[in-house]
């Protein structure tokens, strides 16, 4: 009985590439700001800047000089096989 509540919790944490990949999704074709990005994706500030400083640093995303993220091809390859093994996975 005890270790249902904690089952219940582990199950609805998200791995790091589930993170990556809503951020990634979120930004999408169009590009987003730090803060649109940091709400729909479910994040506090330190996480999102960690998370995007990093998939920068990959090129998953750019950052032009009116602080806006585009996903770059490398990034649309990543959210396109992460969303394919989903599939498999189900």
């Amino acid at each position: 009985m005890i270790d249902e509540p904690l089952r219940n919790y582990n199950e609805k944490r998200r791995s790091s590439l589930d993170i990556i990949a809503r951020i990634l999704n979120v930004i999408g074709k169009g590009g987003k700001k730090k803060t649109h990005i940091m709400y729909e994706a479910s994040l506090n500030w330190r996480q999102l800047n960690a998370y995007l400083s990093l998939l920068v640093a990959r090129g998953f995303i750019t950052q032009d000089d009116e602080n806006v993220y585009r996903i770059t091809e490398k990034g649309e390859r990543f959210l396109s096989s992460y969303k394919a093994l989903k599939d498999i996975l189900k």
